[in-house]
């Protein structure tokens, strides 16, 4: 959604509550509004600036603000999150960054297992049925999905749990 910066505050709005705030304004405002348009009300359009360069999972691109560029023309400014500071909590304990990040990361890890232990429960529930005794699979088939289902099983101890990990290889 295209963003618009009003001179006057240099407050940023989006193109709907721009249209919404100057929807008396006449000429109607009509789709793709001009640079020139935008000029006449005041306003600045605001580009796409350089994506921030996070490293995941821990960290993430957000927007956090916009600037002038060299060229006269705005552009948002991109950031890597989170971003901690040191305060003192209401029972009066002081929460560093280091304790802060250190949570986080556990969240983020307990999150990212659990998400990975769904999706691998689904799998395995999925292929129970080759496990029956009364399946029409042949013994070798019935060995091939054993092992795929012991390797489901061990994700959680593979390298790379639970962000980075391989599934094993499903048979056919």
């Amino acid at each position: 959604m295209a963003k618009i910066r009003i001179r006057e505050t240099g407050e940023v709005v989006t193109e709907t509550t721009f249209r919404t705030r100057n929807k008396k304004v006449r000429p109607v405002l009509t789709a793709g509004i001009s640079k020139e348009r935008l000029d006449q009300l005041g306003a600045d359009p605001v580009l796409n600036g350089a994506p921030a360069n996070p490293t995941p999972p821990y960290e993430y691109s957000y927007e956090s603000g916009v600037a002038q560029g060299e060229d006269g023309v705005w552009y948002t400014v991109n950031s890597v999150g989170p971003v901690f500071t040191e305060y003192t909590d209401d029972d009066g304990n002081v929460q560093t960054v280091e304790a802060q990040t250190t949570a986080y990361r556990a969240r983020v890890d307990a999150d990212a297992a659990a998400s990975a232990r769904s999706s691998r429960t689904s799998l395995l529930a999925e292929c129970d049925w080759t496990q029956l005794s009364d399946t029409a699979l042949t013994t070798e088939k019935k060995a091939e999905w054993a092992t795929y289902r012991e390797g489901l099983r061990n994700l959680p101890s593979v390298s790379g749990w639970p962000h980075t990990h391989e599934l094993p290889e499903k048979p056919e």
